[in-house]
């Protein structure tokens, strides 16, 4: 049975979702970025901002001069999160599995559902409708047997200027099964998605512009060139992609990346900002029951190249783990003088935690189970107990407390991660402070 993907895209996002908050910027060239960056790049941009000659990635800049008009936002992740959690539950209702791509983006997952819900353009249709109709903006959805294809589509549609002039149309937009190779074949390197940088500049080095002109190399010249990724590359351009729609609860590897406001090399800036993002893929990683095998940091110079090395990982999810994984790909990574305008960590071979990594008991709870008994009532042995009148403030670990020797040294770890979970989600991650940065404040208060 051939599979029926689903790929919901709506057209300048961030910027359609400003537009509902703040009505009089409907008609108005927008561009979100960051305020008062020196080297601030435009994030996301309006349609209007688009038929002004603006891109994204544009220097903020340069965007100025070519459009005087244009209306520059800061970026709010909170109100675009929250607009793709209202996408989203519109979407549960139609497709039994969903994998979110970014704000407000999404695969959907329709095999099998043709003799419930209809067929699949019928599905996307009112989808679409529905999305418009509760939601106040449009949606573009392709329809194809693999994500490739219902990417690609989305993305031709809107090259050729279909879209972007019919921007109140909510028509899906469809590739019957069969008919892949032959979709792709005429249309630029551009309409391909997820084509690596490094790949593209070799394609135009050897002034290869459409996809078909790739489909017709043997997979051994492609892989004489670019290695293992010629295989994928030619697939690709057939149309032929087995990836699966996963939940994120599945998703084969967990990503976080940040650019950096000003370009440098000071590890006083970069390990703070590399330990934020190991926390927070850890938190992620613990939330669901995770392990990951391995971890890449890459990191981006400000000359446009980019390094990356991968470090294995225990089997545990515990932020200090990472973190020591985490910096030692960094000093593996950043080789170069130059300086460094991004990073990234991705967690990868993610699979279910096993049974030994136990995050979820208390040590005296633990204990207590497996001598055959019942939990305590009283509480937990690794917190002190409160007065009501002490409820609005936050928990300290109990210094004379003699359970605690009790608890294996082994377990001590995830115990005390199992902790700090529990304050930073009751109270914020400005709850919990290291002592590096209690020591920074101290040398600060004498000075």
């Amino acid at each position: 049975m051939p599979r029926t993907i689903l790929f919901v895209d709506p057209p300048a996002f961030c910027t359609t979702v400003e537009a509902l908050v703040a009505p009089a910027l409907r008609t108005r060239p927008v561009a979100v970025a960051p305020p008062g960056a020196e080297r601030a790049v435009v994030l996301a941009l309006s349609t209007e901002a688009k038929r002004a000659g603006i891109e994204r990635g544009m220097a903020v800049l340069q965007a100025r001069r070519r459009c005087p008009d244009l209306v520059l936002i800061p970026p709010n992740p909170r109100l675009y999160a929250r607009a793709s959690s209202a996408l989203h539950e519109i979407l549960r209702a139609y497709a039994p599995v969903i994998e979110p791509r970014g704000y407000g983006h999404a695969f959907l997952d329709l095999t099998g559902t043709g003799r419930l819900l209809g067929p699949p353009i019928d599905v996307a249709a009112r989808v679409s409708r529905e999305v418009c109709r509760r939601l106040g903006f449009p949606l573009s959805v392709g329809v194809a047997t693999n994500k490739l294809v219902s990417q690609a589509v989305i993305r031709a549609d809107r090259w050729t200027g279909g879209r972007a002039e019919r921007e109140a149309e909510c028509d899906p937009l469809l590739v019957p099964f069969g008919v892949e190779a032959g979709f792709l074949a005429p249309h630029p390197l551009i309409v391909m998605p997820d084509l690596h940088p490094r790949i593209r500049s070799r394609l135009d080095d050897y002034q290869l512009d459409l996809i078909g002109e790739i489909a017709a190399i043997p997979e051994s010249s492609l892989c004489a060139v670019f290695g293992n990724a010629g295989r994928t590359l030619r697939a690709r351009s057939l149309g032929i992609d087995p990836r699966p729609v996963l939940p994120p609860e599945r998703l084969a590897e967990l990503h976080a990346a940040h650019t950096l406001t000003t370009d440098t090399n000071d590890v006083a800036i970069l390990h703070p900002l590399l330990r934020l993002l190991t926390e927070r893929l850890g938190r992620r990683l613990r939330r669901g029951g995770l392990v990951a095998r391995r971890i890449r940091v890459e990191v981006a110079y400000a000359d446009h190249t980019d390094a990356a090395r991968m470090v294995p990982l225990p089997l545990s999810a515990l932020d200090a783990d990472l973190w020591a994984a985490a910096s030692k790909a960094l000093l593996l990574a950043n080789g170069k003088r130059i300086a460094v305008r991004g990073l990234a960590v991705t967690m990868e071979r993610v699979e279910e935690a096993s049974g030994q990594l136990e995050l979820g008991l208390e040590g005296g709870e633990t204990a207590g189970r497996r001598d055959g008994g019942t939990a305590d009532a009283r509480p937990s042995s690794q917190m002190e107990a409160r007065d009501p009148a002490d409820a609005g403030k936050i928990p300290r670990l109990a210094r004379d407390d003699s359970s605690a020797s009790a608890v294996p040294p082994s377990r001590r770890p995830a115990i005390l991660q199992r902790a700090l979970d529990r304050i930073s989600t009751r109270y914020g991650m400005r709850a919990l402070t290291r002592g590096s940065q209690l020591a920074a404040l101290a040398t600060s208060d004498s000075a």
